[in-house]
């Protein structure tokens, strides 16, 4: 077998042989050479189980050449023997890896379907290359006996848009498997297939609850004004696990009896996590009274609750409440203040902001003052002077969120701060300063860290300084 080589849309397509000598690696480099109108090439290492450790100056080689003439060099379907030996000469850091299906028979892709990391972008690349020949391969996948296959097959046909084998996936309504059920209920959803409402209402009370959850998501696809009215009354459910879905599928459905139904239950809900999910829920619908709505939830709820209704003013971008939310940074209940000042971080980007923000520094808890060093870093915020002052404090993740924030605002001062914190007692405050001097590289840096390291005990921020400076 020789080397095998392709060209389209200006990408080359170099496959090597499973028995590899050096002739081969020329053959590639010669092509390369002498490619026209292309932009990237792809080694393709697919029938390449092992490589000695004579062939890594060749593929080093063929990188220097891929640079010369300005072209990108990706590896491509590196076998685990081939990446092992990059990873012992440390060398992943100098290729980019990737794969391309394009050289798998359909066979061969059956079995890449079946290894978790690779089984979406196969599905991907199947649906996204559908043809006769792959149509017989899920037609195969079907009548297997093995549910990943046979929900791979319904993913395929729902996202190659392949309406002719709606009957198929029709007919796993009626699988034992939860994960093919899931599936079907999925690509029904996708093509409209409005007749198996009524069946797919069954699924929302399964005990699986990726079933129940899928079920919650067709049903919104396939929703009419009648939908919400019925799971309105799943709402009434002793089963907490019910109403969960039951919001779900209301959120999803995101009408204005929706709507109506969410904000009623708001009200009764006891559940904690279950109020945590109205939170969300409810920010989802364009409705102007949610903001003042989640308003209620930061000041009145549990810290989980506080939480989700803080991320949820920050979803809306409800920035015509800032003011509100500003006023919550002096609440004298900690996470009250802890999510205001969070929200305004995401949300907020004035000069007044930042200000108020400083001016409360020293009036609040220790948790507070870290979210408002974030939230200046966040913002951008003219407090780089003020944030330097706190390289000193007495708490270490005070003094490491400055360095955070610092390298947000102003590359100097983070820099000056990053070797000045080099000597910090706080082994995680010497880490984060040593990761701003990779970040930034400032002048001699390397020699400063090579100084450095010799007095340094921590085993952790020692071998990130020997990674940067290559060891001594």
């Amino acid at each position: 077998m020789s080397v095998k080589i392709s060209q389209n849309d200006g990408i080359m397509i170099v496959k090597l042989p499973d028995s590899l000598e050096l002739q081969d690696f020329k053959i590639a480099r010669d092509s390369i050479n002498n490619a026209r109108d292309i932009k990237e090439i792809r080694l393709d290492l697919k029938d390449v189980t092992y490589l000695q450790s004579k062939y890594i100056a060749e593929l080093i080689a063929i990188k220097k050449v891929s640079i010369s003439k300005n072209l990108k060099l990706v590896l491509t379907n590196v076998q685990e023997g081939v990446f092992q030996m990059l990873e012992i000469s440390n060398l992943l850091d100098h290729f980019t890896l990737g794969s391309d299906y394009s050289s798998y028979s359909p066979h061969e892709l059956m079995y890449l379907i079946m290894d978790p990391e690779q089984y979406d972008a196969v599905v991907d690349y199947i649906a996204g290359n559908f043809n006769d020949e792959f149509k017989h391969l899920v037609e195969d996948f079907l009548v297997s006996e093995d549910p990943i296959l046979i929900e791979a097959a319904l993913f395929i046909i729902g996202k190659a848009h392949c309406f002719e084998m709606v009957d198929k996936v029709k007919e796993c309504l009626n699988s034992p498997y939860p994960n093919v059920l899931r599936a079907a209920m999925l690509v029904v959803g996708w093509f409209g297939e409005e007749d198996c409402k009524e069946r797919i209402y069954n699924f929302l009370k399964d005990e699986h609850i990726d079933v129940a959850e899928a079920a919650a998501a067709t049903i919104a696809l396939l929703a009419d004004e009648n939908d919400s009215l019925i799971i309105k009354d799943y709402l009434e459910s002793n089963d907490e696990r019910i109403r969960r879905i039951a919001i779900q599928a209301l959120s999803l459905i995101n009408d204005d009896n929706a709507y109506r139904f969410l904000i009623d239950h708001l009200k009764k809900e006891k559940d904690e996590l279950l109020l945590v999910q109205l939170a969300k829920a409810i920010s989802y619908f364009n409705k102007p009274e949610v903001a003042d709505i989640l308003l209620k939830l930061l000041s009145q709820g549990t810290i989980k609750i506080r939480e989700a209704a803080a991320s949820s003013l920050v979803r809306i971008k409800a920035t015509d409440k800032i003011n509100n939310i500003l006023a919550l940074v002096s609440d004298k209940d900690v996470w009250v203040a802890y999510f205001a000042v969070k929200a305004i971080g995401e949300l907020c980007r004035t000069k007044e902001c930042g200000e108020l923000l400083i001016k409360q520094f020293g009036k609040v808890d220790t948790q507070v003052k870290i979210a408002i060093i974030e939230a200046l870093g966040k913002m951008k915020a003219d407090a780089a002077e003020f944030l330097y002052q706190l390289i000193d404090h007495e708490n270490e993740d005070v003094r490491k969120e400055v360095l955070n924030s610092l390298a947000n605002i102003d590359k100097d001062m983070a820099v000056e701060a990053a070797i000045n914190d080099l000597k910090d007692e706080s082994w995680v405050v010497r880490f984060k300063a040593v990761e701003i001097l990779e970040q930034f590289k400032p002048e001699n840096y390397i020699n400063i860290l090579k100084d450095y390291v010799k007095n340094e005990t921590n085993r952790y921020v020692k071998e990130k300084i020997l990674s940067i400076v290559g060891g001594l």
